[in-house]
């Protein structure tokens, strides 16, 4: 369902009135297949949405069927007024909803137990998902043809989203230079010569027309770059929305905004990642947030996981805590920008399923993205713990901002951090409960939004105090992890220990805890 702006669970309320959000008609009944397989082509060295070159081609597939002559849609038609995405009645709508991951290399992890990208675009739209829009990315390269591309791996998907009666974007997922040093205009103008008719009278479907362009890192070049592909797309395709990216992997919104492409019914894209900073609205304004105020945006990537086995090294790094719920407060606040969350999959990062498909839930992205889409709330798993409010002691703070309360104060965005004194060669936080507790496990949450596991406590130990003194709950070397937990003992604990011998790999050298959360039992 499209959403009004009724109820947005944890937001605050807009500082102005927002125009009601428009509901498309019920979706029809879940399909249980489709006619559509060879999902399994395997294409060797994939990195964080970035496709890799050189995939082998496959067998020549029939000429697809427009979707529109395969079933009836269930949506309106949409296209742009002012800085909104509208339906054909002319009402602001907003898309939520999450990308899938791109078909052709969905068995690359077969430790992830692939499904059927069918079957994982069924669950955007059931066991509580409410998705609105799909965005499949179409990764394109080698010696397979636009056809056998577009047969294979988007016209299935497109038929499927029919009858799901749901959005679909189809991405043209290209991560790289663009023009004289990158993808030739010739190249994106094919594809689009292609698809742009192909769906132009189907509603349910969206263009995207270039993921991330990297460089040259000019709007003016790539205006001249993107603009006949516009112009050639709207001879074929003149009422589909299109969404439209900018250099920088699509970061120029801004510019945008001051230099629009010319041409209807376009949104701009933002790609959003926590190592471009905190989730604050003076941030998030600043990039997009201003630019939305005069054009249509759509943030068609966004997403974090904790360090760990389930985020990159650095661009991904965050907590639903400390990046994720100010972002649901910040969009929710303003309906008038779009989403669609990366990634639906149990494969490239950040995922939002583990590779066994378990729901990746606490500060991972996929429990709290669920609720989002259901307009249910998901509290912070930073913010209710027994120790909460306790008496923090720290050998020293960097700042009167950043003292040893900090730890405890259930706030893990950057700004909630205890940061010790450059010089303290061995910084010691201490906590008092309020009461003896019996704790199941100690969260040591750590480092700083946006800047990787650098920034994280690297060796240290987790003490807590029972009638019998002190112990060792866990002790932690080399540690890059954001978010370690450590077991608790079998008695009631009064205090909570964090002994640090080495507390991060970044200048200045100092602790940088955002919070000691104590799980009781």
């Amino acid at each position: 369902m499209l959403r009004t702006n009724h109820h947005r669970g944890r937001a605050p309320q807009p500082t102005s009135p927002v125009p009601a959000v428009a509901r498309p008609p019920a979706r029809p009944p879940r399909r249980h297949a489709l006619a559509a397989a060879a999902l399994a082509l395997a294409v060797a060295g994939l990195g964080l949405m970035v496709p890799a070159a050189g995939a082998a081609g496959v067998a020549p597939a029939a000429e697809p069927t427009p979707a529109a002559e395969a079933a009836p849609a269930a949506v309106s038609r949409l296209g742009t007024s002012g800085n909104k995405i509208v339906n054909a009645a002319g009402t602001p709508v907003q898309l939520r909803g999450v990308s899938v991951l791109a078909p052709r290399h969905n068995a690359e992890c077969p430790e992830c137990h692939p499904k059927p990208i069918s079957d994982v675009i069924d669950m955007t739209v059931s066991d509580g998902w409410q998705s609105d829009v799909v965005r499949l990315p179409v990764t394109v390269w080698g010696s397979l043809s636009v056809e056998d591309n577009v047969a294979q791996y988007v016209d299935p998907y497109v038929q499927q989203a029919v009858e799901l009666g749901i959005y679909i974007i189809v991405d043209l997922h290209y991560v790289s230079d663009y023009g004289s040093t990158g993808v030739p205009q010739s190249t994106v103008a094919e594809f689009w010569d292609y698809v742009a008719p192909l769906y132009a009278d189907v509603p349910n479907v969206i263009y995207e027309v270039f993921n991330e362009p990297v460089a040259p890192a000019s709007w003016a070049t790539w205006k001249a770059y993107i603009q006949p592909v516009v112009d050639d797309i709207r001879a074929v395709a003149p009422e589909t929305l299109l969404l439209m990216g900018g250099p920088q992997w699509s970061t120029y919104v801004n510019q945008a905004a001051a230099d629009p492409i010319v041409g209807n019914d376009i949104a701009y894209v933002y790609h959003l990642y926590p190592n471009q900073g905190d989730a604050t609205a003076a941030n998030l304004d600043a990039k997009f947030g201003n630019a939305a105020q005069q054009i249509p945006v759509i943030l068609t990537e966004f997403g974090w996981n904790p360090p760990g086995e389930f985020s990159d090294p650095v661009v991904t790094q965050g907590t639903t805590s400390g990046w994720g719920i100010p972002l649901r407060q910040y969009l929710d606040a303003r309906p008038h920008i779009s989403w669609t969350a990366w990634l639906f999959d149990n494969y490239w990062k950040p995922q939002m399923f583990d590779h066994d498909w378990n729901l990746l839930g606490g500060e991972h992205q996929g429990a709290m993205i669920k609720a989002w889409l259901a307009d249910q709330p998901y509290a912070s798993p930073c913010a209710d713990h027994a120790a909460v409010g306790a008496t923090a002691v720290a050998s020293s703070s960097g700042s009167a901002s950043s003292g040893a309360a900090k730890a405890v104060d259930g706030d893990c965005t950057n700004a909630g951090r205890w940061l010790s004194a450059a010089g303290d060669t061995m910084p010691t936080l201490t906590i008092t409960l309020d009461a003896p507790t019996v704790v199941d496990q100690v969260d040591v949450y750590s480092g700083f939004i946006g800047g990787g596991s650098v920034n994280v406590l690297r060796d240290f130990t987790v003490e807590v105090h029972t009638s019998a003194g002190w112990q060792q709950a866990a002790v932690f070397d080399d540690n890059t992890l954001g978010l370690v937990s450590a077991p608790g003992p079998a008695a009631a604990v009064d205090q909570v220990r964090l002994v640090i011998t080495d507390p991060s790999n970044y200048t200045p050298d100092v602790a940088r805890v955002f919070e000691v959360a104590v799980r009781a039992a």
